[in-house]
């Protein structure tokens, strides 16, 4: 890892470059220092959830705004100014994702009480295609695009069971890419396209799979009797990053993506959750619990 090519905003820089070798110092063998701890982004210590980039300029993230408000936001990566992603939204939007070009840009929306309806919004033309709420409390999550732009692959709860589908870009064509017992979900696809990451109640607790792009040959990661949570390939496929309270309590973790190498990023008292990959995939974002408060932080990975 080249410390000097930190991706970290020049307002965390200086910091961030210094933790960079303390990772780096952390992942030689014989040393037994513990990672750097992560630079904190933001301070007002709001509900904060499903961080993602644009790109390498722009975050975003969902932040509760109000107790029963929550909006998704956008950081300039630059300056960590702040302000609403859609200035205009008039529903509470959550767990943004957006296509390999910024295009597209997929979301969930609440639509009345319990209601969640899945929207696919071309940002270049401002339209928006929509999956509407079922009925019940039926609702969409955890939209992801494929490389190529043309599939959004989501989370359904339908006939007892919550499983993975994909639809086109128009929001049509719906087909089903996973049908077992249990919670599927946090699907992501591998840079390449070939393969899904998702996270599986299938075997009692939630673990991590992947699968072929076409449902088929699904394949376990981890075995742990404790919580496995929202996978994320990093952007050279090599790598997952995942949360886990396998320790005790909830970190954020990496391996490789066969399961193995699994490492312990984190090490913190409080909650470490939702891991995003900066585009450069040197470093991550996640939102942390630490000081009895919910804020987006910084850390730079060593391989």
């Amino acid at each position: 890892m080249d410390c000097s090519k930190s991706t970290a905003p020049l307002w965390v820089a200086v910091s961030g470059v210094i933790g960079c070798w303390l990772v780096v110092l952390a992942s030689l063998p014989g040393t037994s220092l513990t990672a750097a701890e992560p630079k904190r982004l933001t301070t007002d210590g709001r509900g904060k959830f499903s961080p993602v980039f644009i790109d390498e300029t722009a975050l975003v993230y969902v932040d509760f705004v109000k107790p029963v408000l929550f909006q998704i936001q956008q950081m300039t990566w630059a300056d960590g100014h702040v302000e609403p992603f859609h200035s205009d939204a008039k529903a509470p939007e959550m767990e943004p994702a957006f296509s390999a070009d910024g295009r597209y840009c997929a979301f969930v929306q609440t639509r009345g009480a319990l209601s969640l309806a899945l929207v696919i919004r071309d940002r270049q033309k401002n339209q928006d295609a929509a999956i509407p709420p079922a009925a019940g409390f039926a609702g969409y999550r955890s939209p992801t695009f494929s490389p190529d732009g043309k599939q959004v692959v989501y989370s359904f709860a339908e006939k007892g069971r919550q499983s993975l589908f994909s639809v086109d870009i128009q929001a049509q064509n719906r087909r089903r890419l996973t049908d077992h017992v249990g919670i599927d979900n946090w699907p992501m696809f591998s840079p390449d396209g070939k393969k899904i990451l998702f996270g599986s109640t299938r075997d009692g607790n939630f673990e991590i799979y992947t699968m072929d792009a076409d449902g088929e040959n699904i394949k376990q990661l981890t075995h742990s009797p404790f919580q496995d949570l929202r996978p994320r390939y990093s952007p050279d496929g090599r790598q997952i990053v995942f949360t886990s309270n396998r320790d005790g309590n909830y970190e954020i973790y990496t391996m490789h993506t066969d399961g193995s190498q699994l490492r312990r990023i984190t090490n913190h008292p409080e909650r470490d959750d939702y891991a995003t990959w900066h585009p450069a995939g040197d470093s991550i974002v996640l939102v942390s619990e630490r000081a009895g408060r919910h804020d987006l932080y910084y850390l730079p990975i060593a391989e």
